[in-house]
């Protein structure tokens, strides 16, 4: 109780009643939050990575928002491969309850870029979760380090089966496709020319691939063009 009695009162130290408010309206989550910044949260999780973070990672964290930010955070900062760790990002991800959370984590996370293989599987186990956020974190990761060549087919067939009807899993998926825009553009029309993908993920990847600077007018044009409804 030491350690987190420690690290809540460093996050008190730092909260802000202002961002509190802010980050409210745009993170829906029935944890308590305290309204401590990302640079902030990021700063003390490298410092638990490195002193403690198995000690911290079993730590009850009261559904405090930002103790299991912390815990997703630490996750990505511990020097170990991801395979290794996957027992406790379960953990964590159990806690979760937003799409914060589940997008910080995992952009931080190196050690994928050297295992993908093993690291697809795990991803394809989640994509059968009835948990929402879980679901949302294999897309998430996808979309951050599987947009390559190799990796497109099995993308596209990820993308047309996932069942998961939650509103963070669609935007996730859309939020996928609109990256394989970006960079594969004409795949990637091809695909939404003949997809069966449920028509709010589709428009949706469509109004997120619109709204990149990194897709040229003519593909925008063709894009607006296939726009269901």
């Amino acid at each position: 109780m030491q350690l987190f009695s420690e690290v809540l009162e460093e996050l008190e130290a730092l909260a802000e009643v202002k961002y509190k408010e802010f980050n409210q309206k745009i993170v829906p989550t029935k944890q308590k939050m305290l309204g401590v910044r990302l640079p902030h949260l990021r700063k003390i999780a490298k410092k638990i990575a490195k002193q403690n973070p198995y000690e911290f990672l079993a730590l009850e964290k009261q559904n405090i928002y930002e103790m299991i930010f912390l815990e997703g955070l630490v996750l990505s900062y511990i020097k170990e491969d991801f395979t290794t760790l996957v027992p406790h990002l379960e953990d964590f991800l159990k806690k979760v309850d937003n799409w914060s959370q589940v997008d910080s984590t995992f952009s931080g996370f190196k050690s994928i870029k050297m295992q993908q293989e093993k690291v697809l599987e795990v991803i394809k186990g989640w994509l059968n979760s009835k948990d929402e956020f879980i679901v949302r974190s294999a897309l998430v990761i996808l979309l951050l380090y599987y947009v390559q060549e190799k990796y497109l087919k099995i993308i596209f067939d990820i993308v047309q089966n996932v069942t998961h009807q939650g509103y963070y899993v669609k935007m996730a998926n859309a939020w996928l496709l609109s990256v394989c825009m970006m960079r594969f553009p004409q795949e990637t029309l091809e695909f939404l020319r003949y997809t069966s993908l449920d028509d709010f993920t589709y428009n949706k990847a469509i109004s997120k691939s619109n709204d990149s600077y990194q897709i040229t007018k003519e593909y925008k044009s063709k894009l607006k063009n296939l726009r269901r409804g």
